[in-house]
């Protein structure tokens, strides 16, 4: 039995979280997902080949030809996120078309929206559990044609109805097999500060306790795979595949100081030569106290075995604002840990939010303020936004509004749009002019340039700093009232918005609205004209997509998000109140 494994490329979205130029820099990763189908299908005596258009960035037509070549039993798509869900749609349903060939989905989101997803005819089968359960009944069952009826956590069409089987045994993460990277053009991946070849991500852990409102993982649980699991990994990685750097997506590593300290104890044995990198909470870097005070015997053991950087959720510089987005933390004890890992040479970087519940212009410029005060090699600014799973989307979406806008969305019964934000005075234009100064005030402080200049390692990492730089200071910010501006600074506008959308086209990402319009200097073009629209009187400007909203209605009950269901702070999120035409996000 052959799998085709097909990852599509997806595009900067109207209610995404980061600026267009921040949120197209974020680097090029492998789906991690298909690792482990991969390794599960290998298992089971299956062939499997991965299509990763996103890094690789096949064409559709490309892709398909490659497809065929071949030759898979079946198609398989993941529904890792919702906000990329349309994209992957769009190209199950054209392979659907041109292939014929029956179309297996699973990933996160497929367990949480199996239904919905299953509304669409282009899905035969739908995993709605573990890839290490799932995929070797599925391969036994579908290989030698036997009864799919007996293949747990799976949804699949028979005589015109949908088939539910029973759901599969629960897996402790560390009885999954190691996710099978060879798949992977590993020489192809990068984030925007790694600085080793081959690069990739991985998991060690899944799941998370904390009680963070904005965060989809809260409250989740925690289950980890053991220290000599990890180290396994990586030293198979690193022999095999030529993997020299991992990012560890974990969202806590170092919540079980024990296996931390156990993971680098570990791989300085072994005398790895891998660095690393992952994200971790700041209480875990200081026994949890209240003071704040370093655990530096942690963070010398990690420093010592590679951990290279480590990205810190410190949100805000407010404590009201960080209570009220229940993260247990106190603004006067952070610094305390990051000068710690300054000094055993990890390179901190901070995650801060703007618009977060209780943010006003001052809060969020205090936060400004104390990034700038804080020893980090990077920070990054997102706008707070309504993400699925999470306690927001709860109180502010599906209670406030009476509809579960995420759900609909996968049905293809909303449009793309912004969401609302009432725990916050700021506006979504303020929120994109307070983002754009945080990025431009932390970044172009003398000081620290100077500091990042003497640590540049090539002329490619210094070449992509300036690039970035110049995109922020180029890209225009959503206008707050397009009926005020003058011709001539439209006109600019326009002009500058081409300019960055030319430098964004020459990027190896491909999630800036520049892609959206076609890439290259013709979609640069197109995206200038949406300027121009968007700055002044309404002029209809769509976008060019594989899909339009339009064709996801159709059959289907539409219910539409009206203006009068949002709190009262919300400014309604239409083309006559924002100046922003319909199509594709700016």
């Amino acid at each position: 039995m052959k799998l085709a494994l097909i990852y599509p490329p997806f595009f900067h979205k109207k209610f995404n979280e980061n600026l267009p130029t921040v949120d197209d820099e974020f680097g090029l990763f492998p789906h991690i997902g298909f690792g482990w189908v991969a390794a599960s299908a290998r298992l089971a005596g299956a062939e499997v080949r991965l299509f990763d258009a996103a890094a690789i960035k096949y064409s559709y037509e490309d892709c398909l030809k490659l497809v065929k070549e071949y030759n898979p039993d079946v198609l398989c798509f993941a529904a890792h996120a919702v906000q990329t869900f349309r994209d992957m749609l769009a190209w199950a349903k054209k392979f659907k078309a041109d292939t014929g060939l029956p179309i297996l989905v699973g990933g996160y989101e497929a367990k949480i929206y199996s239904e919905e997803i299953m509304e669409y005819d282009c899905f035969d089968y739908l995993c709605f559990g573990e890839a290490a359960t799932f995929i070797p009944a599925f391969v036994g069952a579908f290989g030698k044609r036997r009864a799919l009826d007996k293949v747990p956590d799976l949804i699949y069409r028979a005589d015109g109805r949908l088939i539910h089987t029973l759901s599969g045994k629960h897996l402790p993460f560390r009885e999954h097999p190691m996710p099978d990277r060879s798949i992977f053009p590993n020489h192809i991946y990068y984030s925007q500060v790694s600085q080793r070849h081959n690069f990739t991500i991985g998991m060690s852990e899944v799941g998370c306790p904390y009680p963070c409102s904005f965060c989809s993982m809260r409250f989740t649980g925690f289950d980890a795979r053991t220290a000599e699991q990890v180290v396994d990994e990586m030293e198979h990685d690193s022999r095999v595949n030529g993997i020299r750097e991992v990012d560890w997506f974990d969202p806590i590593m170092l919540h079980d100081r024990v296996r931390a300290m156990d993971i680098a104890k570990e791989i300085r044995r072994r005398k790895l030569d891998v660095v690393w990198s992952t994200r971790s909470r700041v209480d875990s870097l200081s026994f949890h106290r209240t003071d704040g005070k370093p655990d530096e015997e942690l963070i010398r053991e990690i420093a010592e075995a590679g951990c290279r950087r480590l990205f810190l959720g410190l949100e805000s510089g407010d404590d009201e604002v960080l209570r009220k987005m229940r993260k247990r933390q106190v603004v006067g004890n952070q610094k305390k840990v990051l000068d710690c890992l300054v000094a055993h040479g990890i390179r901190p970087l901070g995650f801060f939010m703007i618009g977060a519940p209780g943010d006003t212009h001052e809060t969020v410029k205090k936060t400004i303020r104390f990034a700038c005060t804080l020893p980090l090699e990077y920070a990054q600014f997102t706008l707070t936004m309504i993400k699925p799973h999470t306690e927001l989307e709860k109180e502010y979406s599906v209670k406030a509004m009476g509809i579960d806008y995420w759900r609909e969305y996968v049905r293809g019964t909303v449009e793309e749009r912004l969401l609302p934000t009432p725990w916050t005075e700021l506006t979504r234009a303020d929120q994109e002019r307070l983002a754009r100064y945080a990025y431009l005030r932390f970044y172009l402080r003398p000081r620290y340039v100077w500091r990042m200049i003497k640590k540049i390692e090539s002329w490619e990492e210094f070449l992509r700093y300036v690039r970035v730089a110049l995109q922020l200071m180029l890209r225009p910010i959503r206008p707050s009232n397009p009926e005020a501006i003058s011709p001539v600074v439209r006109t600019g506008r326009t002009f500058l918005a081409f300019i960055e959308a030319c430098l964004a086209a020459l990027n190896r990402g491909a999630r800036h609205p520049v892609q959206s319009f076609g890439g290259g200097i013709r979609g640069a073009l197109r995206l200038a004209r949406y300027e121009w629209a968007r700055s002044g009187v309404l002029e209809e400007v769509a976008a060019p997509s594989l899909y339009k909203d339009i064709e996801f209605g159709v059959g289907k009950r539409i219910q539409p998000v009206d203006a009068e269901s949002f709190p009262d702070r919300y400014t309604p999120v239409s083309s006559s109140a924002l100046g922003v035409p319909s199509g594709r996000p700016s």
